[in-house]
């Protein structure tokens, strides 16, 4: 497991996802009233991008076809699928994930 800055925490504001690409892997990363999340990127349905879909209280909705995936557990809420979640931490306005190698 390695620690990888992606952002200055204060660039994502709450309710808002962004995609990152970080050590070859497309992430999408976002901010809830709960705090910071990271998933991967790829939505495992229509292959659209997390990252540029919308946040919607503690999920991330795919852009393609509107599915919603708890960015918490990753958990699919609209059928059986879901995405990887990392964990992130902030230190000051530095934003961290941590990826398995």
């Amino acid at each position: 497991m390695a620690w990888h800055t992606i952002s200055p925490a204060s660039r994502i504001r709450v309710g808002q996802v962004l995609p990152f690409v970080v050590a070859g892997r497309l992430l999408a990363v976002g901010r809830t009233e709960s705090g910071y999340f990271a998933v991967d990127g790829i939505c495992p349905h229509a292959g659209g991008s997390l990252g540029e879909g919308e946040v919607e209280k503690e999920c991330v909705i795919c852009p393609v076809h509107g599915f919603a995936y708890d960015v918490r557990s990753g958990r699919g809420l609209d059928d059986d699928a879901n995405v990887r979640v990392h964990r992130v931490e902030v230190d000051g306005d530095v934003l961290r994930v941590e990826l398995s190698d």
